[in-house]
């Protein structure tokens, strides 16, 4: 394509846009404002007036373009604006066919935005009435709508996608008919363990859209025991046993034990000072190297059967995400120690971070070469400390592990037997002990707990690996952190089993990261698997 024709296409998209922007009342703008206000991370719904305000904006953050306007058909999909989208052409705009694209409006904003529709003015009125005594007289004035009320109940902790049962005592009260609604809402979401089923859009092929959750703010705090991030992910493990109710008060009461990193990521949002540093820096010539280590043939273990699709995927996911990867394949101890020497003799000053991929057998202390021989994790991490990397000095150095920790399924307590059978997964464990050295800035996502086995599907790859790379295509262009998205991995992988049902696996993320790690979103857009 020539740069005069984009050039043209570019100006007709603006041309359409205005017109979108003419075809809309002031409170249409709002409810479009609304529906953006995560991903703009917006707080007052008044501080975008327009709708050119709003694109100008959502184009700033590479959320619309003549290129790709699937979130601007979603957002008028949404409000029932189908014929502005035929009389526009809109569908013009959007990539070519078998493009996959995730939902960006979270189905919680749909969810208050229908409230909204649904509700009339004296609605309004009486549930204004119910927060005369938890909101502010001001914040009641007669002119606030129902959509800037649940921004002002989201401020104060009384609502967000996890803490629902205020809003609906209160519309039970005023609206029957509508708690249905939230009711729904619940049910989807516990039905599918914490994810909702986003539903299809045009072109756009249905994918798991998934809520930010209070386990990530463990990324704030420097932890170096083996179970210190166990017990704030234990909730979404829980959930699966409890009653809808019981589950909703277990996460209540997760949110309220961290109530003060909650403030501090508030803080952050509304550009407080003593909140800039909150994440590591993400913003050097290069996002830093991806080294993968795939162990598939050995000589004394059996041979690690669809070793390789976890590979391929790891390989995809960090190219997209701006790494640079580097595969070494079959590696014996020597090996594997010579490559995270070669690693940390590099020059990082422009990166970053660093990221490494091990993909081998494993016991509880370290990772198994193809020799048989074990490389600790001490020895894993101790090659990039600041002694042996200066360019790595205060940059997070990320280390994910697929690796048995030792030959006990969970729940049996006997080792994985090999199976011919391409359906069962197979563990790669070798035998027990542990250790893991206390660093900054260090994390250590593992794919199992200690002294358990980890399993792969011979053509299906790693429960772990798998999970992690969808998690990652899915959550990092909405600006999840990363222990955020190693939670909603444990969560995926803590449901998963054979088809006997008796084998369980639950990984751990063990880190002494002191910021928040939050990888930029892609520009470029990855089919899901």
């Amino acid at each position: 394509m020539t740069s005069n024709t984009e050039m043209e296409i570019n100006l007709e998209f603006q041309r359409v846009l205005l017109r979108v922007q003419e075809s809309l009342t002031g409170d249409e703008v709002q409810d479009l404002v609304f529906l953006c206000s995560d991903l703009l991370n917006l707080k007052d719904l008044s501080t975008v007036t327009s709708a050119g305000e709003l694109f100008t904006l959502l184009e700033n953050r590479d959320l619309l373009s003549y290129e790709d306007a699937s979130l601007l058909l979603e957002l008028l999909r949404i409000m029932k604006r189908n014929s502005l989208i035929r009389s526009l052409n809109l569908d013009n705009f959007m990539p070519a066919n078998g493009t996959t694209y995730s939902q960006q409006i979270s189905p919680y904003r749909q969810l208050l935005y229908e409230l909204s529709e649904s509700t009339c003015e004296q609605d309004l009125k009486n549930i204004k009435f119910l927060l005369l005594k938890t909101l502010s007289r001001k914040k009641l004035e007669k002119d606030t709508t129902l959509l800037q009320l649940f921004l002002e109940m989201e401020k104060e902790d009384l609502l967000d996608e996890n803490k629902l049962d205020n809003l609906q005592k209160i519309i039970a009260e005023i609206n029957p008919s509508l708690e249905k609604k939230i009711l729904q809402y619940k049910t989807d979401r516990y039905e599918s363990g914490g994810m909702i089923i986003a539903q299809e859009i045009g072109d756009i092929t249905p994918v798991l859209y998934t809520p930010a959750t209070p386990p990530g703010l463990a990324s704030l705090t420097s932890l170096t025991s083996l179970t210190s991030l166990t017990s704030l992910t234990s909730v979404d493990a829980q959930v699966d046993r409890l009653s809808l109710t019981e589950g909703a008060a277990a996460i209540s009461r997760d949110q309220s034990q961290h109530a003060d990193l909650h403030s501090v990521i508030e803080n952050k949002s509304l550009g407080l000072p003593g909140t800039e540093n909150l994440d590591y820096e993400m913003k050097g010539d290069k996002r830093g190297v991806c080294l993968i280590i795939n162990n598939r043939k050995f000589k004394t273990l059996r041979t690690r059967e669809g070793t390789d699709i976890d590979k391929e995927s790891l390989e995809v996911v960090f190219q997209w995400l701006g790494f640079e990867v580097l595969t070494k394949e079959d590696c014996n101890r020597h090996q594997i120690l010579q490559a995270m020497r070669y690693l940390a003799a590099r020059d990082h000053t422009t990166a970053d971070c660093v990221v490494c991929c091990m993909l081998s057998h494993g016991q509880a202390e370290g990772i198994v070469g193809v020799d048989g021989r074990i490389v600790t994790y001490q020895e894993l991490v101790k090659t990039l400390s600041p002694n042996y990397c200066p360019s790595l000095f205060k940059k997070p150095k990320l280390f994910f592990i697929q690796a048995c920790r030792g030959t006990d399924n969970q729940p049996a307590a006997f080792p994985q037997i090999f199976s011919e059978d391409k359906d069962m997964p197979v563990s790669d464990a070798a035998v027990p002990a542990d250790s893991i050295p206390e660093m900054a800035d260090y994390l250590l996502a593992m794919s199992t707990v200690p002294h358990y086995a980890s399993y792969r599907e011979i053509e299906k790859g790693t429960w772990f690996i798998q999970s992690l790379c969808r998690n990652l295509k899915l959550l990092v262009p909405r600006g999840f952190d990363l222990l955020s998205i190693l939670t909603q991995v444990n969560s995926d992988v803590s449901k998963k089993t054979d088809k006997t049902g008796l084998k369980k696996q639950m990984p751990q993320p063990e880190f002494t990261l002191t910021k928040r790690v939050v990888f930029p979103p892609p520009k470029t857009h990855v089919p899901l698997p």
